[in-house]
């Protein structure tokens, strides 16, 4: 132990005969180190925020629906209302894995909206406006009028670019026309029926297939509309946490076996926004190799030059008796000392990078004024870190494997140090 003290007391100092190379080599390490934890902060959070976007603009972290929605989205696949109430049972009674924030179910048909001036097609969102409230983005965008209430004469809410082409405001009277779905008793098709609606609100979530082609409705109006008072086409599941998402769906798929319903989980019922979420993490990573390169590269260097730089003090060493493992063991001390050092420049720099990211935010909209869109959400114009431990430690346990790697080969140019060639002064 005694000559390991010594060994490593040795290496300390020998970090130190060159203050200024250390300091940069490990403002070096500490650098690649803080980027690495920022980038992985600021892309974790970017991916939650658009994860979070998506599921309230979509069906939340877990949707119920008839066998075959998915695929075939079919209007007059239904399911009977009275499997939302089960759906919340099943989730209040503590067996869950996770509690939601709210179940709403949902109607979903096709129609046709009109003004005096003009008409368009829509998607219509039949919904309860109460749960709405708790769990949709759209209730928070809207900019003018009021979101539906339980209460009074229903209104329609509509986005801006619908309200544009239609030539109306809050207050505008519509002509909603669809037709009425498949009895599921009887399965005989529905005439067409109409009904006239004021423009109570106008949102603008940024999306423009949102913004252009859908109304909400409360879900009793449209139940009316389509001639299916007791059916809905959904039940939209949202969790306090995206973790719970698997174990909640489990737990359903196990109460609902026998009924012909399928769970599934957001990466699933939004295909295209859990694929872009995978490539935009698979490009992070590339990214983030070739930093964690260029930085290690460098600290190759530098300990390969320290070891040549000292070719005759380590043939004086293997002189006076140290043996080519003790040569390798100096400049390993040295390593891990200078990794130690670097690794805390690194958190010191990227928690604070973290921190102020976390905080403050990264508006982008110094770099753009449109609003951004992508895979069927859209992205906050402020983009908060979310930095988990796990990953915390992962990213540390990255950078300091790669600086104790790298130093094998500098402490092996050490080991290999011979007499007396290495004792020529030239």
């Amino acid at each position: 132990m005694e000559r390991l003290s010594l060994l490593g007391t040795i290496a300390w100092r020998n970090l130190w005969r060159h203050p200024r190379r250390t300091v940069l080599t490990a403002l070096g390490l500490g650098l690649g180190l803080a980027l690495l934890l920022i980038s992985i902060g600021l892309g974790d959070g970017g991916h939650a925020q658009m994860i979070e976007n998506g599921v309230r603009l979509g069906s939340g972290h877990v949707v119920v629906q008839a066998r075959g929605y998915q695929e075939s989205r079919a209007q007059d696949l239904l399911l009977p209302q009275y499997i939302a109430a089960t759906v919340q049972e099943t989730l209040a009674d503590g067996r869950g894995a996770g509690q939601p924030t709210h179940v709403s179910p949902r109607l979903l048909a096709s129609g046709l909206l009109s003004s005096a001036a003009h008409a368009a097609g829509v998607t219509v969102i039949g919904v309860a406006p109460q749960a709405e409230r708790a769990v949709s983005l759209i209730p928070g965008k809207i900019i003018e009028g009021t979101y539906l209430s339980d209460a009074g004469h229903p209104g329609i809410v509509i986005g801006e670019e619908l309200a544009r082409k239609l030539a109306v405001r809050i207050g505008s009277r519509v002509v909603l026309m669809t037709q009425a779905l498949r009895q599921p008793q009887t399965g005989t098709p529905g005439n067409i029926h109409s009904a006239l609606f004021r423009v109570s609100g106008i949102f603008r979530t940024g999306l423009r297939d949102v913004d252009a082609y859908v109304v909400h409705l409360p879900l009793p109006q449209v139940q009316e509309l389509l001639g299916v008072p007791a059916y809905i086409t959904q039940v939209a599941v949202f969790l306090s946490h995206d973790s719970a998402t698997l174990p909640v769906a489990r737990r359903l798929r196990q109460v609902l076996a026998s009924e012909d319903i399928e769970v599934l989980t957001w990466p699933e019922a939004l295909r295209e926004l859990a694929q872009f979420v995978w490539l935009d993490d698979a490009f992070n990573y590339v990214m983030l190799a070739v930093i964690l390169a260029m930085v290690g590269l460098g600290l190759l260097n530098t300990m390969l030059m320290a070891v040549l730089e000292r070719r005759y003090e380590l043939g004086v060493c293997a002189a006076l008796g140290l043996q080519p493992g003790q040569l390798a063991a100096i400049v390993l001390y040295e390593s891990l000392a200078l990794t130690v050092l670097g690794v805390g420049i690194g958190l010191l720099l990227g928690l604070g990078g973290h921190w102020y990211f976390a905080t403050t935010g990264l508006d982008l909209r110094w770099f753009t004024e449109i609003d951004l869109s992508t895979a069927g959400t859209v992205f906050d114009p402020i983009l908060y870190s979310r930095l988990s431990l796990s990953r915390l430690l992962w990213s540390v346990a990255v950078v300091f494997l790669m600086a104790v790697v790298l130093a094998v080969y500098p402490a092996l140019q050490a080991a290999h140090t011979r007499l007396p060639d290495a004792l020529r002064v030239l």
